[in-house]
């Protein structure tokens, strides 16, 4: 972009804009006005940071707190599972496995045994059909 004026003026560029303000603001209303922004934001830093603890451990122990205190709110609200919910499932799989040995092994027994059973009623159909 170039600025056109009359006269002795030259033709100015972008840059050359940027140059003559940061150039003529050397004025003290200026750097006071920057001055005071640059307070006011700080001041603005120190509030907000105030009630941060300056040491992790402070914090540590207030998150610490904050969890021992709610702690069965949150297993109940995002359906945590505890170490003692852990233990109960293990014991119930253990019991459940070897029931479904138990099972496994009684069933093969019965199968047998039925097996058994009706190769004796088919030779008996066989028979009765044969007499026939």
């Amino acid at each position: 972009m170039v600025e056109k004026s009359s006269g002795a003026e030259k033709s100015m560029g972008i840059g050359d804009k940027v140059g003559t303000t940061i150039s003529g603001a050397t004025d003290s209303s200026m750097i006071n006005n920057v001055s005071e922004k640059v307070s006011g934001v700080g001041e603005k830093l120190k509030g907000t940071v105030k009630g941060v603890p300056k040491s992790t451990d402070t914090l540590s122990n207030k998150i610490d707190l904050f969890l021992n205190d709610k702690s069965d709110q949150l297993i109940k609200d995002w359906e945590l599972a505890t170490k003692e919910d852990i233990i109960d499932i293990e014991k119930r799989y253990s019991k459940i496995s070897r029931d479904m040995g138990e099972l496994d092994s009684r069933f093969n027994e019965y199968r047998g045994f039925t097996g058994k059973k009706l190769k004796k009623i088919e030779d008996r159909l066989d028979k009765l059909e044969n007499n026939e």
